[in-house]
């Protein structure tokens, strides 16, 4: 007997076809029954598409598959010469594993580990070494336009404070110079600001001159608008040794001499012998992990990246990284001649990836021991970037977006009625503002979970969209 069964996605179809936001961009889409192993809806899924940042799909999930959620970076704080009488005759240095999350408080910890020495008095001065990364501090395909932005900083093995600044604005009576300063207050960042109070307008100019440290503001800013901006430091390995310096200073440590970077702690070591004072620990992977996928952590993810490519190739360069995430999907399954790969985080534009990749990632971490790990650092609606979205369905989607111009992507893990599934959709080349793509999205996913629930009686067929399935009984 031969039975007919109708079972199609038309309502996805429909929307994809009938929305004005869509009629001239590209998108691929993918929905796959993680249980029963098929692809139950698709469009143009072996199609490339810049992915933005469901990048951080692969490289946090290449991460915890070769470094481990107990993985930790460190930082190191050593001393070189001798201490007499209260003078440090020598240079401290403070040596960079990585460690994504050096904050400010870190820093005061050093400063309290450096005045239980009873040093008071610096003879050299700060040596800063972050060898452990290579040179190149950005990824090719990022746009010059946006590298003073907070979500651009330049990638460093020694980095603090997420390597930025922030600018504080504040009003003051009409017509006067607002009041501006940098936090945290440093020399290390030069400010020229120019801005006025206004009672109505505002007109606000913020940026750092490129290939320099200094932060111009300038226009105006509404009387009732105090605002403060983030903004990316130049060489933040520098940065983070002038705040340790001054921040000893400002604690009553005398330090005479300037900061330098050690070029090759290697060929250093083989010439002086440093002494281990202290090292801070970073949080657990997993814990970093989470704020990368959760909050969309650039900087986070390139840090990732090149660790991966310290750990695995002892090379910690851009390109040993994405070698490593390479090396990741062929052990998912996917061709690597079919993706291209510039950094770790999406914001380069000359990443293409296909839905079906995604879908290979997501499909292998369900099947593996860190599922439950990996499911957890996704986003859930109602927090990170789903702050604002699917309402209601809390218990039924975890899942990365991504954005950048003319791009909007929207890849994880949908737990419908009991069953699980991971989908990938890649929207690119439209002309629209974003946030008009991100209703399309939803309403794809809900059109989706009430097809999946209206058929969950359905039971091995093999579905696709629209499509016609014949069955032997």
């Amino acid at each position: 007997m031969i039975n007919l069964i109708i079972f199609g996605f038309f309502a996805i179809d429909s929307i994809l076809s009938n929305s004005p936001e869509l009629q001239n961009a590209y998108y691929g889409l993918c929905f796959y029954d993680l249980k029963g192993e098929r692809v139950i809806y698709e469009v143009n899924s072996n199609k490339l598409f810049t992915p933005a940042s469901n990048m951080k799909i692969i490289t946090t999930a290449t991460a915890l598959y070769f470094l481990g959620r107990d993985f930790h970076f460190k930082t190191y704080l050593h001393i070189l010469g001798t201490i007499r009488e209260n003078k440090l005759y020598g240079d401290i240095i403070l040596q960079g594993g990585g460690d994504p999350c050096l904050s400010l408080d870190a820093i005061e910890r050093l400063v309290n580990i450096i005045k239980s020495l009873n040093i008071k008095e610096v003879t050299g001065g700060i040596m800063i070494v972050d060898d452990y990364f290579t040179e190149e501090r950005l990824p090719i395909g990022w746009s010059w336009h946006y590298l003073d932005a907070k979500y651009a900083p330049e990638i460093s093995a020694l980095s603090l404070n997420k390597n930025v600044v922030s600018v504080r604005i504040r009003p003051m009576s009409e017509g006067e110079y607002a009041n501006v300063y940098i936090y945290p207050q440093t020399n290390y960042v030069k400010l020229i600001s120019r801005i006025k109070t206004s009672s109505n307008s505002e007109t606000l100019i913020i940026y750092r001159k490129p290939e320099e440290n200094t932060i111009i503001v300038d226009g105006k800013i509404n009387i009732k608008n105090p605002r403060d901006i983030d903004i990316a430091v130049k060489d933040p390995g520098l940065f983070t040794g002038e705040y340790f310096k001054e921040r000893l200073n400002a604690s009553g440590i005398k330090v005479e001499k300037s900061v330098e970077r050690i070029r090759s702690y290697e060929m250093f070591i083989k010439q002086a012998q440093p002494r281990v004072i202290d090292s801070l620990l970073s949080p657990a992977l997993i814990e970093i992990i989470k704020e990368t996928n959760t909050e969309s952590e650039n900087l986070f993810a390139e840090i990732l990246l090149k660790t991966l490519g310290a750990q695995k190739y002892k090379e910690g360069s851009f390109n040993a990284g994405i070698n490593a995430l390479k090396n990741f999907l062929y052990i998912c399954g996917v061709d690597t001649e079919n993706v291209s790969i510039w950094d770790g985080s999406g914001l380069s534009k000359n990443n293409l990836i296909s839905p079906s990749t995604l879908i290979a990632v997501l499909k292998f971490m369900y099947n593996s021991d860190l599922y439950s790990d990996y499911y957890s650092t996704l986003p859930e609606p109602g927090k990170g970037t789903l702050k604002a979205r699917f309402n209601g369905f809390t218990d039924t989607i975890r899942a990365k977006t991504g954005a950048i111009q003319s791009v909007s992507c929207l890849s994880g893990y949908l737990r419908i009625d009991g069953k699980d599934y991971a989908f990938s959709m890649l929207f690119n080349n439209f002309t629209c503002p974003t946030k008009r793509i991100l209703p399309i999205q939803e309403r794809i996913i809900r059109a989706f979970v009430k097809e999946i629930r209206k058929n969950n009686s359905v039971e091995n067929s093999k579905f696709l969209s629209p499509v016609e399935i014949m069955t032997n009984d």
